[in-house]
């Protein structure tokens, strides 16, 4: 069998802004990163000596098909923030766009779908206080199992998302891709 592993750029979120990493240590920086959602998955990194889970958005450009990985910590607001406005998404066939950006000493994010700015999706569940040998403790286990849910559903729409023949490297029906041929 013969195959091609796709090639990814790695990026992060950092100063309100797109990071990717250069050469040794150099870093370019960017407004936003924009494309066909390709999947949502989670993996963990090690982070001086302990393993921290994150979360990665694969986006492929649409009109070169290169591929980028978002990692997102996954106990972060940004992810939080960034999984309720994809969760609220109801057309995955237009690029998506996300938009970070500085508020107070905290990076912040924006998630456009074909231009309009999503919404967070509703129901979701709110942090609980419960008490645990007499102390009182933030539960957010409900809300994870929640966004656990938000990523397998969007998942599952990505699988469902009609399929093309590849061209341009990408193998996405994306609505850039059908106006190509118009």
């Amino acid at each position: 069998m013969l195959g091609q592993t796709d090639r990814r750029t790695y990026l992060n979120i950092s100063g309100g802004k797109i990071v990717r990493r250069v050469g040794s240590g150099e870093l370019e920086t960017f407004d936003y990163v924009e494309g066909d959602l390709e999947r949502i998955y989670t993996k963990d990194r090690e982070f001086r000596g302990e393993r921290v889970p994150y979360w990665y958005l694969d986006l492929k450009d649409t009109q070169t098909g290169e591929l980028y990985s978002l990692g997102i910590n996954a106990s972060s607001g940004v992810w939080r923030s960034l999984i309720f406005a994809l969760g609220s998404n109801e057309n995955f066939l237009l690029p998506i766009r996300i938009s970070p950006y500085k508020k107070g000493d905290y990076d912040r994010v924006s998630v456009y779908s074909g231009g309009e700015r999503l919404d967070w999706v509703s129901g979701i569940p709110p942090v609980e206080e419960i008490e645990v040998g007499g102390r009182k403790y933030k539960s957010v286990e409900k809300r994870e199992a929640f966004i656990s849910s938000l990523v397998d559903k969007i998942n599952n729409d990505l699988g469902q998302t009609p399929r093309r023949v590849p061209r341009k490297g990408g193998s996405k029906l994306s609505l850039s891709a059908l106006l190509e041929d118009i």
